[in-house]
């Protein structure tokens, strides 16, 4: 004989008041069982009437929350009840019948919380691919496309800053480290894809004159123009990685190799050019990976600048 089966879930505490209604409505309590889950304890409560079974379901239960016993409604519960409490740790209360701990009297409280080497592998497998998707969702998703058909850069907008803390707070402190190294990662990568194009500017720059010097020195130029916002983008970014007294070195180094005034308590000064040994040395500070960004961002803004000159 074959039986219409459903599963109706329903809340913790609309469970006494369901299983009263199922009471009133002339339904027969067939059976409570429980099921251990990564979220907590899954019960089951399983009623049948004209060859239906209506299975009522209360999602992850925890250790410190009370379930109210149905026994006062069907007394057969209360064998399920007591399982439940023994095997899975339940706090099951005001059991008709309460065995209190001695239905059974495992050698181990709770036993069948515990899980098997393979069950714990399957589990941690389950839960690298769900970081690793969060993380993927955290990164790509948060690529825009960048103006004039270039290359998607990642940008972190405060709008999506917001939107990806609010995932963050429901995760453990050890997936949000991993979360952020994925999306610092992320960034390293488009600033690299950055600097392709300053590159490219340098590189046409440098090219021996000749018949048509003219046309390509202006070229040059003009891709030079193009990219300096992302160049001096790339840059701050680069020194935004810093902290904050290396940060405030490599710019006041910056300043005075350009020869720009720099502040110096109320009145500002003009400071004479500072050295390459000197830069240098100030870039030397820092951890090999910070300086070789900025030595790259150094180099892209001088041959962004060279060009400009040559095409005065």
């Amino acid at each position: 004989m074959a039986f219409e089966m459903e599963f109706t879930p329903i809340a913790l505490a609309d469970l006494h008041r369901e299983a009263a209604v199922k009471k009133t409505d002339g339904w027969r309590f067939i059976q409570t069982h429980a099921v251990n889950t990564d979220n907590g304890i899954d019960l089951y409560y399983s009623f049948m009437k004209n060859g239906r079974v209506d299975n009522l379901k209360v999602s992850g239960v925890t250790k410190d929350q009370p379930v109210p016993s149905i026994t006062d409604l069907f007394l057969a519960a209360f064998v399920f009840e007591n399982e439940a409490r023994e095997l899975f740790g339940v706090d099951m209360r005001d059991i008709a019948i309460d065995f209190a701990g001695a239905l059974y009297a495992p050698a181990e409280f709770e036993p069948m919380t515990f899980i098997s080497p393979e069950q714990k592998a399957a589990r941690e497998k389950a839960r690298k691919a769900q970081e690793a998707k969060a993380a993927k969702e955290a990164g790509a998703s948060e690529a825009e496309a960048a103006p004039s058909g270039k290359a998607r850069v990642f940008v972190m907008t405060p709008e999506r800053r917001e939107r990806l803390d609010k995932k963050l707070a429901n995760m453990s402190p050890e997936k949000v480290a991993k979360v952020e190294a994925a999306l610092k990662a992320r960034e390293a990568e488009a600033a690299s894809a950055a600097s392709a194009p300053v590159e490219k500017a340098a590189s046409a720059a440098s090219e021996p004159s000749g018949q048509d010097a003219a046309p390509k020195k202006d070229v040059a130029a003009a891709q030079a123009s193009d990219t300096a916002p992302e160049t001096d983008y790339q840059l701050e970014r680069a020194i935004a990685l810093l902290d904050t007294e290396k940060a405030a070195k490599v710019r006041e180094a910056l300043a005075l190799r350009a020869g720009e005034p720099v502040q110096s308590g109320e009145e500002p000064v003009s400071a004479p050019a500072i050295s390459d040994a000197a830069l240098e040395a100030k870039i030397a500070l820092m951890d090999e990976a910070k300086a070789e960004k900025v030595r790259e961002a150094l180099a892209a803004k001088a041959a962004r600048e060279a060009s400009s000159k040559g095409g005065e």
